[in-house]
């Protein structure tokens, strides 16, 4: 199965994004091993969890890709639920 990774890291005053990157994506590597691997990433700086995907440069681009059906990849992998969504 082709797998894409969504990340975020909020500001890079408060976190260091390729580190969080990095970890992110071992975490949702580690999730899909033995069902797929990562071929496309979507990795989102500075940008709000408060915000609406569709506002998230990356995310947005990832809603974007999911109604093109030769998109290259079958399945969405999350790194940090926390960092991806608000509220409920």
């Amino acid at each position: 199965m082709r797998i894409a990774f969504y990340g975020r890291v909020s500001t890079e005053d408060h976190q260091d994004p390729a580190t969080s990157r990095a970890w992110q994506l071992l975490q949702a590597e580690s999730l899909v091993s033995g069902h797929g691997r990562v071929v496309a990433e979507f990795f989102e700086v500075g940008h709000s969890r408060a915000l609406p995907w569709a506002r998230r440069p990356e995310a947005g681009a990832l809603l974007a890709a999911l109604t093109d059906p030769d998109r290259g990849f079958d399945a969405i992998v999350i790194g940090s639920s926390e960092r991806a969504f608000h509220g409920n």
